[in-house]
Protein backbone atom coordinates (compact mmCIF):
# COMPACT_ATOMS: atom_id res chain seq x y z
CA UNK A 1 0.00 0.00 0.00
CA UNK A 2 2.67 2.34 0.52
CA UNK A 3 4.40 1.85 -2.52
CA UNK A 4 1.11 2.26 -4.45
CA UNK A 5 0.76 5.53 -2.70
CA UNK A 6 4.31 6.65 -3.52
CA UNK A 7 3.41 5.61 -6.84
CA UNK A 8 0.78 7.95 -7.63
CA UNK A 9 2.39 11.26 -6.33
CA UNK A 10 3.37 13.41 -9.67
CA UNK A 11 6.82 15.41 -9.68
CA UNK A 12 5.35 18.61 -10.67
CA UNK A 13 2.38 18.71 -7.80
CA UNK A 14 -0.25 16.83 -5.58
CA UNK A 15 -3.71 17.57 -5.71
CA UNK A 16 -5.33 16.05 -2.57
CA UNK A 17 -8.45 17.53 -0.54
CA UNK A 18 -8.57 20.46 -2.71
CA UNK A 19 -5.13 21.95 -1.68
CA UNK A 20 -1.95 21.81 -4.30
CA UNK A 21 1.72 20.91 -2.75
CA UNK A 22 4.20 22.24 -4.96
CA UNK A 23 7.34 20.36 -5.50
CA UNK A 24 8.91 20.49 -2.25
CA UNK A 25 5.75 19.55 -0.31
CA UNK A 26 6.19 15.95 -2.40
CA UNK A 27 9.66 15.72 -1.45
CA UNK A 28 8.70 16.72 2.02
CA UNK A 29 5.46 13.85 1.90
CA UNK A 30 7.89 10.96 0.22
CA UNK A 31 10.32 11.69 3.28
CA UNK A 32 7.98 10.97 5.47
CA UNK A 33 6.57 8.06 4.08
CA UNK A 34 10.04 6.58 3.67
CA UNK A 35 10.49 7.12 7.17
CA UNK A 36 6.85 5.46 7.85
CA UNK A 37 8.48 2.73 6.34
CA UNK A 38 11.13 2.13 7.57
CA UNK A 39 9.23 2.53 10.71
CA UNK A 40 6.85 0.34 10.16
CA UNK A 41 8.14 -2.46 8.03
CA UNK A 42 10.30 -4.73 10.10
CA UNK A 43 13.71 -5.83 9.71
CA UNK A 44 15.63 -8.70 9.15
CA UNK A 45 18.10 -10.38 12.29
CA UNK A 46 21.58 -9.32 11.31
CA UNK A 47 22.78 -12.45 12.11
CA UNK A 48 26.50 -14.24 11.05
CA UNK A 49 25.64 -17.14 9.84
CA UNK A 50 27.73 -20.58 10.71
CA UNK A 51 30.85 -21.14 8.72
CA UNK A 52 30.43 -24.74 9.31
CA UNK A 53 31.16 -26.76 6.32
CA UNK A 54 31.00 -23.78 4.07
CA UNK A 55 33.81 -22.99 1.46
CA UNK A 56 34.52 -19.90 -0.09
CA UNK A 57 36.32 -18.98 -3.03
CA UNK A 58 38.43 -15.78 -3.52
CA UNK A 59 40.17 -14.35 -6.37
CA UNK A 60 43.21 -11.93 -6.63
CA UNK A 61 44.80 -13.16 -3.31
CA UNK A 62 48.65 -12.52 -3.94
CA UNK A 63 47.94 -9.75 -2.15
CA UNK A 64 45.76 -6.06 -1.09
CA UNK A 65 42.42 -6.99 -0.09
CA UNK A 66 41.89 -10.71 -1.72
CA UNK A 67 44.95 -11.63 0.26
CA UNK A 68 43.90 -10.53 4.13
CA UNK A 69 40.35 -11.55 3.35
CA UNK A 70 41.52 -15.02 2.52
CA UNK A 71 43.41 -14.77 6.28
CA UNK A 72 40.16 -13.47 7.63
CA UNK A 73 37.61 -16.33 6.33
CA UNK A 74 40.22 -18.76 7.23
CA UNK A 75 40.29 -17.90 10.85
CA UNK A 76 36.31 -17.72 11.20
CA UNK A 77 36.08 -20.77 10.15
CA UNK A 78 35.60 -21.07 6.27
CA UNK A 79 37.39 -23.84 4.18
CA UNK A 80 39.31 -20.90 1.80
CA UNK A 81 40.19 -21.41 -2.26
CA UNK A 82 42.55 -18.59 -2.19
CA UNK A 83 43.44 -17.98 -6.30
CA UNK A 84 46.56 -16.73 -7.41
CA UNK A 85 47.70 -15.12 -10.25
CA UNK A 86 51.34 -16.07 -9.15
CA UNK A 87 50.68 -19.34 -7.19
CA UNK A 88 54.17 -19.77 -6.82
CA UNK A 89 55.12 -16.23 -5.51
CA UNK A 90 55.31 -14.69 -2.31
CA UNK A 91 51.47 -14.07 -1.52
CA UNK A 92 50.75 -17.60 -2.18
CA UNK A 93 53.46 -18.91 -0.37
CA UNK A 94 52.35 -17.03 2.82
CA UNK A 95 48.95 -18.49 2.52
CA UNK A 96 49.95 -22.19 1.69
CA UNK A 97 52.51 -21.81 4.74
CA UNK A 98 49.96 -21.57 7.34
CA UNK A 99 49.83 -25.76 6.50
CA UNK A 100 46.14 -25.75 6.50
CA UNK A 101 43.74 -28.43 5.60
CA UNK A 102 40.83 -25.29 5.17
CA UNK A 103 43.43 -23.53 3.11
CA UNK A 104 43.95 -23.68 -0.64
CA UNK A 105 45.75 -21.97 -3.00
CA UNK A 106 44.92 -22.44 -6.42
CA UNK A 107 46.82 -20.82 -9.46
CA UNK A 108 43.82 -18.89 -11.75
CA UNK A 109 44.71 -16.39 -14.39
CA UNK A 110 40.77 -14.64 -14.80
CA UNK A 111 41.04 -14.22 -18.10
CA UNK A 112 42.23 -17.70 -19.50
CA UNK A 113 38.88 -20.51 -19.85
CA UNK A 114 40.87 -23.67 -19.23
CA UNK A 115 42.49 -22.40 -15.82
CA UNK A 116 39.01 -21.28 -14.86
CA UNK A 117 37.92 -24.68 -15.79
CA UNK A 118 40.34 -26.55 -13.66
CA UNK A 119 39.82 -24.10 -10.52
CA UNK A 120 36.17 -25.05 -10.97
CA UNK A 121 36.97 -28.96 -11.01
CA UNK A 122 39.57 -28.82 -8.22
CA UNK A 123 37.41 -26.86 -5.89
CA UNK A 124 34.40 -29.33 -6.88
CA UNK A 125 36.27 -32.40 -6.29
CA UNK A 126 37.37 -31.64 -3.07
CA UNK A 127 34.53 -29.99 -1.50
CA UNK A 128 33.53 -33.22 0.04
CA UNK A 129 31.19 -32.46 2.45
CA UNK A 130 31.06 -29.08 2.10
CA UNK A 131 29.41 -26.74 0.52
CA UNK A 132 30.40 -23.46 -1.63
CA UNK A 133 28.51 -20.83 0.14
CA UNK A 134 30.66 -17.70 -1.44
CA UNK A 135 32.28 -16.43 -4.47
CA UNK A 136 34.18 -12.83 -4.02
CA UNK A 137 35.61 -11.64 -7.37
CA UNK A 138 38.45 -9.57 -6.06
CA UNK A 139 40.78 -9.95 -8.94
CA UNK A 140 41.42 -7.23 -11.09
CA UNK A 141 43.87 -4.72 -12.67
CA UNK A 142 43.93 -1.01 -13.01
CA UNK A 143 45.69 1.55 -15.03
CA UNK A 144 45.91 5.46 -15.43
CA UNK A 145 46.57 7.94 -17.56
CA UNK A 146 44.31 9.66 -20.73
CA UNK A 147 42.52 8.63 -22.96
CA UNK A 148 44.63 10.00 -25.74
CA UNK A 149 47.81 7.88 -23.88
CA UNK A 150 46.12 4.59 -23.13
CA UNK A 151 46.25 1.91 -26.40
CA UNK A 152 43.58 -0.11 -27.56
CA UNK A 153 44.92 -3.18 -26.50
CA UNK A 154 45.38 -1.66 -22.81
CA UNK A 155 41.85 -1.16 -22.77
CA UNK A 156 41.01 -4.30 -23.69
CA UNK A 157 43.02 -5.80 -21.26
CA UNK A 158 41.51 -3.95 -18.34
CA UNK A 159 38.12 -4.88 -19.47
CA UNK A 160 39.28 -8.69 -19.90
CA UNK A 161 40.62 -8.84 -16.48
CA UNK A 162 37.82 -6.81 -15.07
CA UNK A 163 34.39 -7.33 -16.48
CA UNK A 164 34.83 -10.53 -18.62
CA UNK A 165 36.74 -12.03 -15.98
CA UNK A 166 34.20 -11.27 -13.66
CA UNK A 167 31.47 -12.79 -15.91
CA UNK A 168 33.75 -16.27 -16.64
CA UNK A 169 34.53 -16.85 -13.18
CA UNK A 170 30.41 -16.53 -11.99
CA UNK A 171 29.56 -18.63 -14.49
CA UNK A 172 31.70 -21.14 -14.00
CA UNK A 173 30.87 -21.31 -10.30
CA UNK A 174 27.18 -20.50 -10.15
CA UNK A 175 26.07 -24.25 -10.57
CA UNK A 176 27.68 -24.86 -6.94
CA UNK A 177 26.61 -21.32 -4.88
CA UNK A 178 23.17 -22.59 -5.99
CA UNK A 179 23.16 -25.74 -4.05
CA UNK A 180 23.14 -24.00 -0.90
CA UNK A 181 21.56 -20.62 -2.13
CA UNK A 182 24.83 -18.87 -1.62
CA UNK A 183 26.06 -15.55 -2.81
CA UNK A 184 28.27 -13.79 -5.06
CA UNK A 185 30.51 -10.39 -3.93
CA UNK A 186 32.13 -8.72 -6.76
CA UNK A 187 34.70 -5.90 -5.92
CA UNK A 188 33.89 -3.01 -7.85
CA UNK A 189 34.98 0.49 -7.20
CA UNK A 190 33.36 4.34 -6.51
CA UNK A 191 35.03 4.64 -9.82
CA UNK A 192 32.11 2.70 -11.20
CA UNK A 193 29.97 5.16 -10.44
CA UNK A 194 31.70 8.84 -11.60
CA UNK A 195 34.85 8.86 -13.72
CA UNK A 196 37.67 11.55 -12.76
CA UNK A 197 40.27 12.57 -15.37
CA UNK A 198 43.06 9.97 -16.18
CA UNK A 199 40.77 7.14 -14.73
CA UNK A 200 39.09 6.37 -17.34
CA UNK A 201 39.72 3.07 -18.79
CA UNK A 202 39.50 2.00 -15.43
CA UNK A 203 36.13 3.14 -14.54
CA UNK A 204 34.66 2.14 -17.78
CA UNK A 205 35.35 -1.59 -15.96
CA UNK A 206 33.61 -0.74 -12.93
CA UNK A 207 30.85 0.79 -14.84
CA UNK A 208 30.48 -2.82 -16.55
CA UNK A 209 31.77 -4.84 -13.47
CA UNK A 210 28.47 -2.94 -11.14
CA UNK A 211 26.15 -2.91 -13.96
CA UNK A 212 26.37 -6.68 -14.68
CA UNK A 213 26.10 -7.23 -10.71
CA UNK A 214 22.76 -5.38 -10.71
CA UNK A 215 21.61 -7.65 -13.47
CA UNK A 216 22.57 -10.97 -11.71
CA UNK A 217 21.23 -9.85 -8.46
CA UNK A 218 18.23 -9.48 -10.28
CA UNK A 219 18.38 -13.02 -12.30
CA UNK A 220 19.93 -14.33 -9.21
CA UNK A 221 16.93 -14.22 -6.87
CA UNK A 222 14.57 -16.45 -8.00
CA UNK A 223 17.70 -19.21 -6.55
CA UNK A 224 17.91 -17.35 -3.64
CA UNK A 225 21.21 -16.48 -4.21
CA UNK A 226 22.36 -12.87 -3.51
CA UNK A 227 24.67 -10.35 -5.35
CA UNK A 228 26.77 -7.66 -3.73
CA UNK A 229 29.48 -4.72 -4.76
CA UNK A 230 31.42 -3.57 -2.89
CA UNK A 231 33.19 -0.26 -4.07
CA UNK A 232 35.85 1.42 -2.26
CA UNK A 233 37.84 4.59 -3.28
CA UNK A 234 41.75 4.78 -3.49
CA UNK A 235 43.42 2.58 -0.69
CA UNK A 236 47.11 2.04 -0.51
CA UNK A 237 47.10 -1.19 -2.65
CA UNK A 238 49.57 -2.39 -4.85
CA UNK A 239 47.50 -1.23 -7.20
CA UNK A 240 47.89 2.31 -6.10
CA UNK A 241 51.60 2.03 -5.24
CA UNK A 242 52.64 1.15 -9.35
CA UNK A 243 50.26 4.09 -10.53
CA UNK A 244 53.75 6.37 -10.98
CA UNK A 245 55.76 3.86 -12.86
CA UNK A 246 53.43 2.41 -14.65
CA UNK A 247 52.33 5.57 -16.22
CA UNK A 248 55.79 6.62 -16.57
CA UNK A 249 56.19 3.34 -19.31
CA UNK A 250 52.96 4.34 -20.79
CA UNK A 251 53.64 7.86 -21.65
CA UNK A 252 56.90 6.26 -23.28
CA UNK A 253 55.45 4.46 -25.05
CA UNK A 254 52.60 6.98 -26.72
CA UNK A 255 53.47 7.73 -30.06
CA UNK A 256 55.61 10.69 -30.57
CA UNK A 257 52.57 12.91 -32.47
CA UNK A 258 50.74 12.57 -29.41
CA UNK A 259 53.39 13.12 -26.78
CA UNK A 260 54.10 16.48 -29.21
CA UNK A 261 50.36 17.94 -28.29
CA UNK A 262 50.79 17.42 -24.82
CA UNK A 263 54.54 18.32 -24.60
CA UNK A 264 56.66 17.35 -21.11
CA UNK A 265 55.70 20.03 -19.50
CA UNK A 266 52.15 18.97 -19.05
CA UNK A 267 52.90 15.55 -18.29
CA UNK A 268 55.62 16.36 -15.49
CA UNK A 269 52.50 18.42 -14.18
CA UNK A 270 50.28 15.05 -14.80
CA UNK A 271 52.58 13.44 -12.73
CA UNK A 272 52.48 15.71 -9.67
CA UNK A 273 48.68 15.34 -9.59
CA UNK A 274 48.43 11.62 -9.92
CA UNK A 275 50.94 10.95 -7.14
CA UNK A 276 49.00 13.79 -4.66
CA UNK A 277 46.65 11.53 -5.45
CA UNK A 278 48.07 8.54 -4.48
CA UNK A 279 49.62 9.79 -1.51
CA UNK A 280 46.03 10.87 -0.32
CA UNK A 281 45.15 7.31 -0.38
CA UNK A 282 43.51 5.76 2.36
CA UNK A 283 46.09 3.17 4.39
CA UNK A 284 43.41 1.22 6.86
CA UNK A 285 42.69 -1.12 4.44
CA UNK A 286 40.63 -3.20 7.04
CA UNK A 287 37.92 -1.00 6.57
CA UNK A 288 37.52 -2.56 3.23
CA UNK A 289 38.04 -6.00 4.48
CA UNK A 290 35.80 -6.02 7.55
CA UNK A 291 32.81 -4.80 4.81
CA UNK A 292 34.06 -7.86 2.84
CA UNK A 293 33.95 -10.47 5.69
CA UNK A 294 30.58 -8.78 6.58
CA UNK A 295 28.86 -9.53 2.64
CA UNK A 296 29.99 -13.05 3.07
CA UNK A 297 28.89 -13.79 6.79
CA UNK A 298 25.97 -11.99 7.62
CA UNK A 299 22.29 -13.72 7.11
CA UNK A 300 21.12 -9.98 5.85
CA UNK A 301 24.06 -8.92 3.92
CA UNK A 302 23.10 -5.20 1.98
CA UNK A 303 23.64 -4.95 -1.80
CA UNK A 304 26.03 -2.52 -1.74
CA UNK A 305 28.93 -1.90 0.54
CA UNK A 306 31.30 1.84 0.57
CA UNK A 307 33.84 1.65 3.31
CA UNK A 308 34.61 4.68 4.93
CA UNK A 309 31.38 6.96 5.91
CA UNK A 310 32.80 10.33 4.67
CA UNK A 311 33.64 8.68 1.40
CA UNK A 312 29.98 7.54 1.45
CA UNK A 313 28.50 10.69 1.91
CA UNK A 314 30.93 12.21 -0.08
CA UNK A 315 29.78 9.75 -3.25
CA UNK A 316 26.74 10.38 -3.06
CA UNK A 317 26.57 13.97 -3.26
CA UNK A 318 28.96 13.62 -6.17
CA UNK A 319 26.94 10.73 -7.97
CA UNK A 320 23.72 13.50 -7.57
CA UNK A 321 26.06 16.42 -8.30
CA UNK A 322 24.45 17.84 -12.23
CA UNK A 323 27.53 16.90 -14.44
CA UNK A 324 28.32 20.39 -15.24
CA UNK A 325 28.77 21.18 -11.32
CA UNK A 326 30.95 17.50 -10.88
CA UNK A 327 32.85 18.24 -14.32
CA UNK A 328 34.02 21.07 -12.61
CA UNK A 329 34.81 20.42 -9.53
CA UNK A 330 37.22 17.05 -10.85
CA UNK A 331 38.88 19.94 -13.70
CA UNK A 332 40.05 21.67 -10.68
CA UNK A 333 41.44 18.73 -9.09
CA UNK A 334 43.18 17.69 -12.37
CA UNK A 335 46.09 19.51 -14.37
CA UNK A 336 46.60 23.43 -14.30
CA UNK A 337 49.01 23.56 -16.97
CA UNK A 338 47.81 24.04 -21.08
CA UNK A 339 49.03 21.37 -23.34
CA UNK A 340 52.16 22.03 -25.88
CA UNK A 341 49.95 22.48 -28.42
CA UNK A 342 47.70 25.67 -26.97
CA UNK A 343 50.59 27.48 -26.10
CA UNK A 344 51.14 30.98 -27.73
CA UNK A 345 54.24 31.54 -29.96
Amino acid sequence: MIIGAVAVLQPEQLQYSGYTLNLTSTLIVLGLVSILAFAVLPLDNDLPVSSHQKAVVITGCDSGFGHSLAQRLHSKGYTVYAACLFSQQDGAKELRDMESDRMHVIQLDVTCDDQVEKAMEYVKSTLGDRELWALINNAGIASFGEIEWTSVPLFKKIMDVNVIGVVRVTKAFLPLLRNIKGRVINVASLAGRYTIPAFSAYSMSKVACIAFSDGLRQEMSKFGIKVITVEPGLYKTPIATNVSSDTERRWASTPTDIKEVYGEEYFKEFMTVINSQMQRARENVKEVVDLMVHAVTSSNPKVRYVPYWVTNVRSTILMYLPSVLRDKLFRSYSVRCEPKCMHKD
